[in-house]
């Protein structure tokens, strides 16, 4: 099994289109969780933890008046994150079975979770580039705005090869549980603030 593993990891970044029909098709929910949750603690850990995170939690619990360790923030991330990639398939598989789909839920998530593989690359990066000042810093948010740009498009086949739709419908169901995830909540948000401010 873990030569499979190790086989699917590289598969991802080196032929993506395959290896994720594959772990669609075979469903190793358990395998893909875990990588999922390996690939956000590590990345909450670098990001919580690193200088200018650091300067701006002390800031923070300066200015709301008590300190919280920041461990907390990583549980809270790594939780966040576990909730969120179960939300996110969800949306996602209703609406590309909307749209044709015939994937089932589990198969969705299995790929979904391995497409985010390549964000472990932003971990060794943040931290060397975090301690080379302002232009490691810069150097640093360019690769993980590419790394990102990089997992939405393994995203994006994940859904096509899960639920044989073509790249068209598998891009709308991503952007329309986007919408949903994020456009909606600030909406909210700033229409019950405008709400409050009127009162």
């Amino acid at each position: 099994m873990s030569e499979r593993l190790i086989d699917w990891l590289f598969g991802v970044i080196a032929r993506p289109g395959e290896t994720l029909n594959e772990i669609a098709a075979e469903k190793p929910v358990g395998l893909a969780f875990l990588v999922y949750l390996i690939v956000a603690a590590l990345n909450a850990i670098t990001n919580t933890y690193s200088n200018q995170s650091m300067d701006a939690i002390d800031e923070l619990m300066f200015e709301v008046g008590f300190y919280l360790a920041p461990y907390w923030f990583v549980i809270g991330a790594v939780f966040f994150s576990i909730i969120s990639i179960f939300i996110s398939t969800l949306l996602i598989h209703l609406f590309a079975r909307l749209f044709g789909g015939r994937g089932g839920y589990w198969s969705l998530f299995s790929a979904y979770a391995f497409a985010v593989f390549p964000l472990i690359i932003g971990v060794p990066t943040t931290v060397f580039l975090g301690l080379t000042g302002v232009f490691g810093s810069v150097i640093s948010g360019l690769i993980t705005f590419g790394l990102a740009i990089w997992v939405l498009i393994l995203e994006v086949i994940a859904i096509r090869e899960a639920h044989g739709i073509t790249t068209g419908m598998s891009i709308l169901a991503y952007f329309i549980h986007l919408i949903i995830l994020i456009v909606i909540p600030v909406a909210i948000a700033v229409f019950v603030v405008l709400a409050v401010l009127a009162f």
